[in-house]
């Protein structure tokens, strides 16, 4: 169970355990796993103009959608599976973000064998954290010039649906970004 009187940052509700365990075990950590940064980018497309509490409520359903996040796997969906997830009122349906997802496992796939997308990833901040010191989670920008780079650079090796505050969100999910504020448990 996790511990309820921990400092967290202010966006965490107080009385949402979901929200909190995602926080305190998963936003913000590094993250170096081809798969799991799939995932996260991923999420991050479905969540653009939604809250991510729904996303967290059907990461389930989309874990077992699109193959436990296997780029090899989703890769290669077909029209089949496209009308399959169309019709899948577990998982946000959006045809746009379900093609894009595909586009953005066979790019993954194609461009990036052996874990190289995390290299790639990571080599925006010389493989280091970016550790922000922001007070209250209103100072956070919505995107920064980081993202900006990382968005452009990703349309050119055309993955789709990774505008600058998609990929900004998908930073600080990953942990390349810690946004963690000043005075939680976690800001380090």
């Amino acid at each position: 169970m996790i511990e309820s009187t921990k400092i967290r940052c202010q966006w965490v509700p107080s009385d949402n355990q979901l929200m909190q365990t995602y926080h305190d075990l998963e936003w913000g950590t590094p993250t170096t796993s081809t798969q799991a940064l799939f995932e996260l980018l991923t999420l991050e497309i479905f969540q653009s103009g939604l809250s991510w509490q729904i996303i967290l409520n059907k990461r389930d359903h989309f874990r077992r959608a699109f193959a436990q996040f296997s780029a090899a796997q989703v890769a290669n969906f077909n029209q089949q599976d496209i009308e399959n997830l169309m019709n899948n009122a577990d998982i946000v349906r959006n045809r746009r973000k379900i093609l894009a997802t595909i586009n953005n496992a066979q790019v993954i796939v194609n461009d990036f064998p052996d874990n190289q997308f995390s290299e790639y990833i990571w080599s925006f901040t010389g493989y280091h954290v970016i550790k922000h010191h922001y007070a209250h989670y209103f100072e956070i920008p919505k995107f920064d010039s980081l993202a900006v780079v990382v968005s452009q650079n990703l349309r050119q090796r055309h993955f789709q649906f990774i505008g600058p505050v998609t990929i900004y969100s998908f930073l600080q999910a990953s942990g390349i970004v810690n946004d963690h504020e000043l005075g939680c448990f976690r800001s380090d």
